[in-house]
């Protein structure tokens, strides 16, 4: 299988443009596909050939949904180690869940929850980062989430993301959605953010559309179109970070996989530009 290489774009997973990358051998323009290792480990029949089909075809990076490393409860380890088996599997290198919470003393809550960014929980995140690291035998890769509520006392988002991977060596998931959407809403500046990161954690990006609700607020949907200005966040990413592999996030109102493609051109484009200044800065 071919490695997934920095400039390189990919696309989720979704139902319904399956059957559509099974007609061809490869379609031109996908480098990758993202899945999500909770909606393919325990199943069968048709959807576990469909999958082992398209693995032979494509190179596949795991998105997990709930690992849920924030929370404070106990390690989920006999999960972990089923996602071990599944990435062993399908020789998936790259795995990766959220920096949040999705879990109580309940059980799963079927969200993505903010984790309070202060120094003193940085040790107990890098200890189950640890963990999770020494089951799968790989780096946990953290995205940076969209959230709409936050703490006292916080740590920056990018200094808390930059002092965490140097602490246990986990990657970072930029989404660059996310940090767009975060900053809007908390009136932060979206370029500090990026300058705090540590350019040598980023594992790849994602990027995606969000819609503008009615009184300013920005809402992360997977729905739409990116928004131009992302786009260009997207361009200075690329001038000052560098290429890495991206990936298009739709969740939901998933067009035809010839127009998701489309989109990608489009993405790709801007981004050349970004890599251009990147080389010649």
């Amino acid at each position: 299988m071919r490695p997934i290489t920095p400039g390189h774009r990919g696309l989720g997973l979704r139902p319904e443009f399956v059957d559509t990358l099974l007609e061809t051998p490869a379609v031109d323009g996908v480098d990758f596909l993202e899945i999500a290792p909770e909606n393919w480990m325990h199943v069968g029949g048709r959807k576990r050939d469909q999958l082992d089909r398209i693995a032979g075809r494509y190179p596949l990076v795991a998105h997990g949904l709930s690992l849920s490393i924030g929370d404070t409860q106990p390690l989920n380890t006999p999960f972990v180690r089923e996602v071990r088996r599944f990435l062993d599997d399908y020789h998936i290198d790259i795995y990766s869940d959220h920096l949040s919470a999705s879990r109580d003393g309940t059980g799963y809550l079927y969200d993505l929850l903010p984790i309070p960014r202060r120094a003193e929980n940085l040790d107990y995140l890098a200890g189950r980062i640890r963990q999770v690291q020494d089951i799968t035998g790989r780096q946990l890769v953290l995205e940076n989430i969209s959230a709409y509520h936050g703490y006292p006392g916080e740590m920056p988002e990018g200094a808390f993301l930059a002092e965490l991977a140097g602490r246990c060596g986990c990657g970072i998931l930029l989404d660059i959605n996310n940090a767009y959407v975060n900053a809007r809403n908390r009136g932060t500046d979206v370029r500090a953010f990026l300058a705090e990161l540590p350019t040598q954690a980023l594992v790849y990006y994602h990027i995606a559309g969000h819609l503008e609700l009615g009184d300013g607020m920005l809402l992360d949907t997977h729905g739409t179109p990116v928004a131009d200005a992302v786009m260009r966040l997207a361009r200075e990413v690329w001038a000052t970070h560098g290429p890495r592999p991206l990936l298009l996030e739709r969740d939901n109102f998933v067009p035809a996989l010839d127009v998701l493609l489309g989109d990608l051109d489009a993405v790709a484009a801007v981004l050349r530009e970004g890599e251009d200044r990147h080389v010649h800065a």
